[in-house]
């Protein structure tokens, strides 16, 4: 029941999404969207598959990092191969930790109405929460979880993207909670 109830979110939540996405590191445009690679496309199966939830569409795009979105009520998830490329080069998890971090906004319901009366902190806490928790159950340890935060965020926040520690913090918890079993 909780699987299916997830998936009925996950395909129709986008049916009030407001013009919004929720973009990695707060960075504005989606740019030209490609056909994602098979390796991304797996990462996300395999991320989706470690929540119990439907695959959400994955295409490349030119411009920023990540993203997740909606296109025509289909959720989908937008990634930078350049900006994946760089981190996979610091770290195989890192890469991971970011696209789970997206799929975390759809399974929170961000882009949703419901979605839009969170503060935008809350949002970005929770998708790295889920982020830390699958990366977790995917044998990750935490140090390489929290990589791509050490490659590439400053340590400042900002209006729409909590400081590093807040991020990091939030990771560790969710890493933290998957270990207990939960």
């Amino acid at each position: 029941m909780k699987n299916l109830l997830i998936a009925l979110i996950l395909v129709f939540g986008g049916q009030f999404c407001q013009a919004q996405s929720c973009n990695y590191a707060g960075a504005a445009g989606h740019g030209q969207r490609y056909p994602a690679s098979p390796y991304a496309k797996q990462v996300v199966l395999s991320i989706c598959k470690t929540l119990g939830v439907p695959y959400i569409e994955t295409v490349a795009t030119d411009r920023g990092n990540a993203f997740a979105s909606h296109s025509y009520g289909i959720p989908i998830i937008g990634y930078n191969e350049h900006f994946m490329g760089y981190l996979q080069l610091h770290n195989q998890c890192a890469p991971i930790s970011v696209m789970a971090h997206e799929v975390g906004h759809h399974l929170n319901m961000d882009l949703s109405w419901y979605g839009s009366f969170k503060h935008p902190w809350t949002r970005e806490l929770q998708a790295d929460f889920v982020s830390g928790y699958v990366l977790a159950k995917m044998g990750c340890s935490l140090y390489d979880a929290q990589s791509a935060f050490r490659v590439m965020f400053a340590w400042m926040g900002s209006a729409s993207h909590p400081d590093t520690p807040r991020r990091m913090a939030a990771m560790q918890q969710g890493y933290q909670q998957a270990l207990m079993g939960n």
